[in-house]
């Protein structure tokens, strides 16, 4: 892909976000139903598409009209994909499913009632399995890795510290090897693995149609990477709420 200088915009904080993109969208590519239609734009979360859709709705008056397409970036779903077009790009197709959150819920559960033995009520287990869940989601989303435990904490601390990380052997060594036999990986992992497959196929094989990627702080790693290639598209815009320049 070509390099030129990333188009990033901005809308004031003053005003609404959803009215201000949705008009700005409208007065760049509204002339014509059809190129309206072929805009992508990439959107935080389901409920930033249904704002941002109600906007449109509220700049036609109600008249019905093609949409953009909009797609949630922080929790991207199978039946979305598939009509967003994203999974007309091979390799998408090659990222394993997500775990469902009860299976993964009950897995985790069974294997802390394995490692705590009768120490543990199921009910504690499942309060454990919930949390450990969490952290899984929180590594995965902010793209750290469990290496280097042992490190983290000060000799003076290191017996209570061997403790825990006995119990973080679950996730780190276990959970694992348990997605494996599953044939599937965590819901967060997923998501960056998407994200990562886009941004290279988008990279090697820029889109002719405009995509637009706007309202995300970029909190997620997987997801600025994404935004910085989609500011370097030769339709690509990325729009930021209050940017101070």
């Amino acid at each position: 892909m070509t390099k030129r200088m990333p188009t990033v915009l901005t809308i004031s904080p003053s005003v609404s976000f959803a009215d201000a993109l949705a008009k700005g969208v409208m007065e760049k590519f509204g002339a014509r139903p059809e190129t309206l239609s072929q805009v992508t734009l990439l959107l935080p979360t389901r409920r930033a598409c249904r704002t941002v859709r109600d906007a449109f709705l509220r700049l036609s008056g109600g008249k019905p009209m093609l949409l953009p397409r909009m797609q949630p970036l922080g929790d991207l779903d199978e039946d979305e994909l598939a009509l967003t077009g994203w999974k007309d790009t091979g390799g998408l197709n090659a990222v394993k499913p997500a775990i469902s959150p009860l299976r993964r819920q009950l897995l985790l559960t069974r294997l802390i009632l394995s490692f705590e033995g009768d120490k543990t009520t199921s009910d504690q287990a499942a309060q454990l399995a919930a949390e450990l869940a969490g952290l899984l989601d929180q590594v995965h989303t902010e793209g750290l890795a469990f290496h280097d435990l042992k490190t983290l904490v000060p000799e003076d601390y290191a017996t209570h510290w061997n403790i825990t990380l006995d119990f973080l052997k679950i996730p780190t060594d276990n959970w694992p090897v348990l997605l494996e036999s599953e044939r599937v990986i965590d819901p967060a992992d997923r998501r960056n693995s998407l994200l990562e497959v886009q941004r290279r196929v988008w990279e090697e094989t820029p889109p002719a149609s405009p995509i637009i990627a706007a309202g995300s702080t970029a909190s997620i790693p997987a997801v600025a990477q994404l935004l910085a290639c989609v500011a370097n598209l030769p339709q690509g815009m990325v729009v930021l709420p209050g940017l101070d320049r």
